[in-house]
């Protein structure tokens, strides 16, 4: 662990010992960052599909990472705050978060606009493919929405192999369309990947080869030109618009520190961007100079994923503190215990571990890929 800060200040409740347990544990290893590059943006007929949003297995183990997905309610909130300060754009969403402690007369008096309006109501839990999955619903009344959260609310559902009780759900205006498209901005090692399409919804990834995919380099600003190549084909009346929209969403993407952004879809309403679903990540690392723009923010748990007590002790430790304390368990009945380490050495006790006992895969707090 690392800090600035003297130890005496946390509490001194005791860990259980987990050596009687013979679990394996990993202490996650994190501080990746990204390196410069130059150059134009490079497009791509093709680009990273929504699939490589990370899997319900690498998410359960996901949450000690510094990208944390955010729920929906709060995507579009902090969309629609940032939109206006950095670009102009002002979004007319309207939304509102159902859990257990709702009361729907008080939140119908906040909300007066859930009483005037037709509805939309869908589980707020960080998995997708909600409409696929019969979890979204259209075109109601508040008495119907409420109904619908009735006997829904506390209900385990299986979503990826995961299974987990729906606890929070979102409400929205019904909005009439016609048209679908499709956005997503991911940042990885070298910049931004940015990705639109003509054919959003459901079938996206059946029509991926319809999306268009621009590299952005760090450092490179999002110009008219950067953007040009993914709204070519777009009828003239809405090509400007849309544009300023692409663009204006990477500006909110960049100044509070996302690090994944997917809207699918968004229409025009009134000739206005709306997005009618959205996902995304922050990089919490970043929470020291974002805690006002980002607000009251939470990071769920992964969908399906349930704290030991060791964990959430470890986690309260990490909340309190100006350290960084992660703790995950891979494997209850396991028999490794690897040694608190910095990266290097944690690739040697990998090594050690394969060599000496099994063929597995330890996690190490970043991800595998041909970069190693």
């Amino acid at each position: 662990t690392t800090g600035q800060r003297p130890r005496s200040h946390l509490p001194s409740t005791k860990l259980e010992q987990p050596v009687k347990s013979r679990a394996a544990y990993i202490y996650p290893v994190l501080g990746a960052t990204r390196a410069p590059s130059s150059g134009a943006p490079v497009l791509q007929t093709t680009g990273t599909t929504a699939s490589t949003y990370p899997s319900s297995a690498s998410r359960s183990v996901g949450e000690a990472m510094a990208r944390k997905k955010i729920r929906e309610y709060d995507s579009k909130r902090l969309l629609k705050e940032h939109l206006k300060r950095l670009a102009g754009i002002d979004l007319q969403i309207l939304s509102a978060q159902v859990t257990q402690s709702t009361d729907f007369t008080e939140l119908s008096n906040q909300e007066p606009w859930l009483s005037s309006m037709k509805l939309v109501v869908k589980p707020d839990m960080l998995f997708g493919k909600r409409g696929k999955s019969g979890l979204v619903a259209l075109n109601l009344d508040l008495a119907q929405v409420r109904q619908f959260v009735k006997e829904r609310l506390g209900v385990e559902v299986e979503m990826g192999g995961c299974k987990a009780p729906i606890t929070t759900f979102i409400v929205e205006p019904f909005v009439p369309h016609d048209q679908e498209y499709y956005l997503s901005i991911m940042s990885d090692r070298l910049g931004c990947t940015i990705s639109f399409s003509e054919c959003g919804g459901i079938e996206i990834e059946e029509n991926w080869d319809k999306v268009k995919t621009i590299f952005l380099p760090t450092e490179k600003p999002m110009t008219l030109d950067a953007c040009a190549p993914l709204i070519a084909t777009l009828p003239l009346e809405v090509r400007t618009k849309i544009g300023d929209f692409i663009r204006g969403s990477f500006s909110v993407f960049q100044d509070l520190d996302f690090s994944f952004m997917e809207m699918n879809p968004f229409t025009l309403v009134n000739g206005e961007p709306y997005p009618l679903d959205m996902r995304g990540e922050l990089d919490d690392t970043a929470a020291f100079k974002n805690f006002k723009k980002w607000g009251d923010i939470e990071f769920p748990l992964p969908f399906g994923r349930v704290l030991s007590p060791s964990e959430s002790y470890i986690h309260e430790l990490d909340e309190k503190t100006s350290a960084s304390l992660k703790f995950t368990v891979l494997n209850p009945k396991g028999r490794i215990w690897t040694m608190v380490a910095g990266g290097g050495a944690s690739v040697i006790y990998a090594d050690t571990v394969n060599l000496t006992f099994f063929q597995i895969f330890l996690w190490l707090g970043f991800n595998v890929n041909q970069d190693g």
